[in-house]
């Protein structure tokens, strides 16, 4: 692929999800999969798991960091650039029309078409967390590194355990089970 063909396939691939990123942030965790590993071959799989838990590792929004990796590995600085710039623009114009729109225009439909929405980000989330779930454990798999993810996963849901708190400490277990194993 020549470079203006490749940053034509960043614009085209990031403006796409930019487009239908339902709930944005990690439910686009598999769009950003199929066409960065899948559709692309920008990134392998392993390479992409590594990308997301850095921008785990880092404040921020998970859905730009990553794009912004993605989009550097495929085509440099300026991939990065349009990856950010065209994975943000369109929610960006359609979350300013649409907000202006529904509140301008309340309706049994709008809501309507408001919860699938909320619906079809929950299924995006779930797929996302499925496939990156199922990458992690078997390219790092670990008895008590799962066992600690179900009892961090429980403490969130039954104890209302502060998410900031939980999780400084569910990294430092694990770091210290990765040591000890």
């Amino acid at each position: 692929m020549t470079n203006t063909s490749q940053l034509l396939a960043i614009i085209v691939s990031f403006g796409k999800i930019g487009l239908t990123a339902l709930g944005g942030g990690n439910s686009m965790l598999k769009l950003f999969e199929y066409e960065a590993v899948e559709y692309r071959h920008w990134v392998g799989k392993e390479e992409f798991i590594d990308m997301v838990g850095t921008t785990f590792i880092f404040p921020g929004l998970t859905g730009v960091k990553l794009a912004a990796l993605i989009g550097y590995k495929a085509a440099g600085l300026v991939g990065l650039l349009l990856a950010v710039l065209c994975l943000n623009l369109p929610g960006l114009v359609l979350t300013m029309v649409g907000y202006k729109w529904l509140t301008n225009h309340p309706s049994p439909l709008t809501q309507k078409l408001s919860i699938a929405v909320q619906y079809g980000s929950l299924a995006l989330l779930a797929a996302a967390t499925f496939s990156i779930g199922q990458s992690i454990v078997s390219i790092y798999y670990s008895l008590y590194l799962s066992l600690a993810c179900i009892l961090f996963f429980l403490a969130l849901i039954f104890l209302d355990v502060s998410p900031f708190w939980g999780f400084i400490a569910f990294i430092g277990i694990c770091f210290f089970l990765v040591r000890v194993s």
